[in-house]
């Protein structure tokens, strides 16, 4: 919501620049979710331990997504499983830290380095790219089991639960628009998709499987250079975003949701930025 006692600014902006999860969709249902599976799933099948109930609570999930090196939510899941699996205990709600615990575990990695981070803190006890595979089949859905049983009915994918967060269409705003994203290009699919945005321009998008990563200033750089635009509005909802626009140096950030506490404006929606910022 946005705060009353801060003025609008003057109109300025030459671009608006997307960001997806908590921003053109609502994922709180999706990529959670996917990590609260994958965690029971490495918990009982590579691990081989029996009491998979998990801990791994939303105030988790919050507050891994204000480190800035916790752009990709596939590796939380990936840390959090070798976190827990680094002693010999049976119950995973009980091998994970507390959420201020794991918030501090976290500052540990203080050099961008998800991976490495994990193997010094934790070491790899379950393959990170098998978590990954795993987390991509619970996102889009599978016609087997993790461990390789075929289903009677094919699982739906839990990408089924997101919900748009915009209603407008991107070619209604005055200025040009772009996306830079943590998705895959086929992650990104779906949630255009959903809000009714398929016609996107592709040129004008990031996706990470061009190997472009928050909190990465290159994928604005590249976004305004495509637009031939230098002050860009960039809506995201993470710390990953907050920091790739100050690392870029110009234009404004617009928090939406409230996942930073300490930024001084916040907002419910896309359109309520925009209409703050003057766009439309």
């Amino acid at each position: 919501m946005v705060l009353l006692n801060i003025q609008r600014p003057a109109a300025a902006h030459d671009i608006v620049i997307f960001d997806v999860d908590g921003v053109l969709v609502d994922t709180s249902r999706s990529f959670y979710e996917v990590i609260v599976e994958a965690l029971r799933w490495a918990w009982t099948v590579p691990l081989g331990r029996q009491n998979a109930d998990s801990s791994f609570s939303k105030e988790h999930f919050t507050l891994t997504k204000t480190h800035p090196a916790f752009n990709d939510d596939y590796d939380i899941a990936w840390a959090a499983a070798c976190c827990a699996a680094a002693n010999d205990r049976e119950s995973l709600a009980e091998s994970l830290p507390s959420p201020e615990e794991w918030r501090s575990l976290l500052d540990g990695c203080s050099n961008m380095d998800v991976p490495s981070w994990v193997r010094r803190s934790f070491g790899e006890h379950v393959d990170r790219e098998t978590v990954h595979r795993v987390c991509d089949e619970l996102y889009f859905g599978a016609e087997t089991r993790l461990e390789g049983r075929v289903l009677p009915t094919p699982r739906t994918g839990l990408q089924s639960n997101e919900r748009p967060l915009i209603s407008m269409h991107w070619n209604s705003l005055p200025v040009p628009s772009g996306i830079y994203t943590g998705r895959s290009r086929r992650e990104l699919v779906p949630a255009l998709e959903r809000i009714g945005w398929q016609d996107f321009p592709p040129r004008m998008i990031i996706t990470a499987d061009l190997g472009i990563t928050k909190p990465s200033p290159l994928g604005l750089s590249l976004l305004c250079e495509a637009a031939g635009a230098s002050n860009p509005l960039f809506l995201g909802d993470t710390e990953s975003d907050r920091k790739a626009l100050r690392s870029f140096g110009r234009g404004v950030f617009a928090l939406i949701g409230a996942l930073l506490p300490d930024e001084p404006i916040s907002f419910s929606s896309p359109e309520e930025a925009l209409m703050h910022h003057r766009i439309i």
